[in-house]
């Protein structure tokens, strides 16, 4: 059994075409729990005319107070267990469409990791996904090309700095969900916090394809960028920003960007202190020194333990720009 857990907010534009893209993939042994976040359009009518179409294959739930943010609104469904007995997980975006084989294809990733590792390891798979724009037309055929991604770096010093896993791209196996009790008080994304407790725990892996459209338009919450190497470095000394951001301000940005990395970190090394190896406390607590280390240290323990990214530029920039 598969359970998608699909957070909504004022999605009433999309939301419909999502969930019957998901109502019409090749699996059968699936559910939906739609989790709306306050929507003061119609999404929720949206929603209920769909639960009455597919009588007991969706479900609703109305956070009341709401989350106010994708990472907690996901992250409170996984810890509260809306999932039920299911033993796979998938995450959906209440703007994106997914192509009919995107669960078929994942479950069978799954099954494969399962023959492997097991059932009771954590497990992650992932895809690649078609950026779009709001009338579906194609923007990019990858978003991982797109977003300059590497998905081979999965590792936990590597996951820390940079995530290479996109929410509505996965799924997880039981096992992996189990081990997310809690929100935590800081969290980048919740993809990346998902991704950190695989990499510590469980395995990961990745799946070439694209099998759903990544929906871009003027409300996503949180968009894809096209990436340039050469206008990112320009924009760290604050030359050809297209959003017109100074120098200061883009300082301020990152010093933010970065702290809220370092104090995921340490909500992660406190959550999971009772089931981390000593090696993978030290990485940790290593990471976590860096804001209080003068310069030669913060680059010496970025390039010893890998808290790199995955492009040479970006990784210079992080030496010395990181504060």
């Amino acid at each position: 059994m598969i359970t998608v857990l699909l957070c909504t907010y004022n999605g009433a534009q999309y939301v419909k075409e999502q969930i019957e893209s998901i109502m019409a993939q090749n699996c059968s042994d699936f559910d939906i729990v739609v989790s709306d976040d306050g929507s003061s359009d119609e999404t929720l009518t949206v929603v209920n005319e769909l639960m009455e179409k597919h009588n007991g294959r969706i479900r609703l739930i109305q956070q009341s107070p709401p989350t106010g943010s994708a990472e907690r609104h996901f992250l409170k469904l996984i810890s509260e267990k809306q999932y039920g007995d299911s033993d796979y997980i998938m995450l959906s975006d209440q703007d994106d469409v997914w192509n009919g084989d995107k669960m078929e294809k994942s479950l069978e990733e799954m099954k494969a990791l399962e023959v492997i590792y097991g059932h009771d390891k954590p497990l992650l798979v992932h895809c690649d996904s078609l950026v779009v724009d709001k009338e579906l037309k194609t923007i990019s055929p990858s978003y991982v090309e797109y977003q300059k991604m590497t998905p081979s770096r999965k590792s936990l010093s590597q996951l820390l700095v940079q995530n290479n896993i996109v929410g509505g791209a996965m799924m997880i196996n039981r096992a992996l969900a189990e081990l997310i009790t809690a929100v935590p008080e800081h969290c980048v994304m919740h993809d990346q916090w998902i991704a950190l407790v695989a990499a510590a725990f469980g395995e990961i892996r990745f799946i070439p394809e694209s099998l759903y459209k990544y929906r871009q338009h003027g409300d996503n919450v949180l968009g894809a960028e096209k990436g340039s190497r050469i206008m990112e470095v320009l924009g760290r000394f604050g030359i050809g920003r297209k959003d017109g951001k100074t120098k200061a301000e883009m300082d301020e940005h990152s010093r933010n960007v970065y702290m809220e990395m370092f104090e995921q970190a340490r909500c992660f090394r406190d959550m999971y202190d009772d089931r981390l190896t000593e090696k993978q406390k030290d990485l940790l607590d290593s990471f976590i020194s860096i804001p209080t280390r003068n310069r030669l240290e913060k680059i010496f323990i970025i390039l010893n333990h890998g808290f790199t990214y995955n492009m040479l530029h970006r990784t210079v920039g992080e030496c010395l720009f990181i504060k």
